[in-house]
């Protein structure tokens, strides 16, 4: 397979240079950053969640980068290119054990992505080797909802799944117009990390566009394995998404149930360990509207989150299990002064339901000015 590749890719590129007199390689950097002012208005009072300001106390700010983004592109050929990115990403705040910062507390960075691409090998498609975005969200419901500077999308906000990893990926289109795609992707499952044991990931995802591309309907099938000692564990994902797209508003709807086999511990019979699968769901609803086109726009997103539908109150969990159920809310402005430049009062709202009696429900409140910008991009 690997000679026939060799071969194919030989006769393209002499093909490609014969018809291609006038190409020169180059190259583009880019970048962008978003951060905030950010003030807890009010803290859930048991300190639960994993999501960016949990575990906060009330009154709690600061000023964050949450993400900084330096990209690379080079095209070595009309078909052949490669792509760098360097990442500083904040994951949480105000934990000393952070793992985005190095062991002198400075910012750490990272390889978000490092890979080759090449077109034509497959008719309407592009071969990508290396550290890659992932099918599951970066590359159509993240674009749709098109706020990231604000939050992750579901799945990546409630970390099912990962938005990069390192493996070979094919993504294309079936038909003529454009209108039918997909993306298959064999990766490590292990995001930007090496690899650290010998499973792998597989990512597939098909979509389709209507009414002249405004809507988007994807479907999305993952499975890989967790751990095969002492007990074997594997993992599915499924994942639907649709979005409707004008000039001036977006409107999008993502759902996902995720089968985790044997991941979840209890107490058996007062002293045994047993093991149950985890099943994962969530739906995210979100608008964004443009008041003033290219200066003023208006974005709300609700998200609701059950870490496990499974979840049966008499068992003893113990370990990182999570007993209760989230909702996610996100209230905003979106004011563009300049051009790439943009600046957004918003409100960041997590709410905590237990499962369990005795603990009531409570939530967090965040009131942030977030600062977005990019260049040359």
């Amino acid at each position: 397979m690997l000679a026939v590749f060799i071969s194919f890719f030989s006769i393209s590129s002499s093909a490609q240079d014969s018809t291609n007199k006038e190409f020169h390689p180059s190259g583009k950097i880019w970048g962008y950053a978003f951060g905030d002012y950010a003030y807890k208005i009010h803290a859930d009072g048991t300190e639960r969640g994993t999501v960016q300001y949990s575990k906060l106390p009330k009154n709690y700010n600061s000023f964050n980068f949450r993400r900084v983004y330096l990209g690379y592109d080079y095209h070595l050929s009309p078909n052949v290119s490669t792509q760098l990115i360097l990442a500083h990403e904040s994951s949480a705040e105000g934990n000393p054990s952070n793992p985005d910062v190095l062991t002198n507390g400075n910012r750490g960075i990272y390889i978000k992505a490092i890979n080759i691409r090449f077109k034509k090998i497959i008719p309407r498609a592009t071969i990508v080797a290396g550290q890659q975005s992932t099918p599951t969200f970066s590359t159509l419901s993240e674009s749709v909802w098109g706020y990231r500077s604000i939050e992750k999308t579901l799945l990546d906000m409630r970390g099912i799944s990962s938005s990069t990893d390192l493996g070979v990926g094919i993504l294309g289109k079936i038909d003529k117009n454009e209108n039918v795609g997909y993306n298959i992707l064999v990766g490590n499952n292990n995001g930007a990390k090496p690899e650290n044991n010998k499973s792998k990931k597989l990512y597939t995802s098909l979509y389709t566009y209507f009414f002249n591309k405004k809507l988007v309907v994807q479907g999305n099938f993952e499975m890989g394995t967790i751990a095969t000692s002492p007990i074997d564990k594997r993992m599915s994902i499924f994942k639907l998404f649709s979005g409707y797209q004008t000039d001036l508003t977006s409107v999008g709807v993502e759902a996902f149930r995720q089968i985790k086999t044997n991941s979840s511990n209890y107490i058996k019979n007062g002293t045994d360990t047993a093991f149950a699968d985890v099943h994962r769901t969530g739906i995210s609803f979100f608008i964004t509207h443009q008041l003033k086109k290219d200066k003023l726009s208006l974005f709300a997103r609700y998200d609701i989150y059950n870490p496990d539908t499974k979840f049966i109150k008499d068992n003893g969990y113990f370990g990182n299990y999570s007993t209760y159920n989230e909702t996610f809310a996100t209230l905003g402005i979106d004011y563009v002064p300049y051009e790439n430049v943009h600046i957004m009062p918003n409100l960041w709202y997590n709410r905590y339901q237990s499962k369990t009696t005795g603990i009531k429900s409570d939530y967090d409140l965040v009131g942030r000015v977030t600062l977005y910008f990019l260049f040359n991009k």
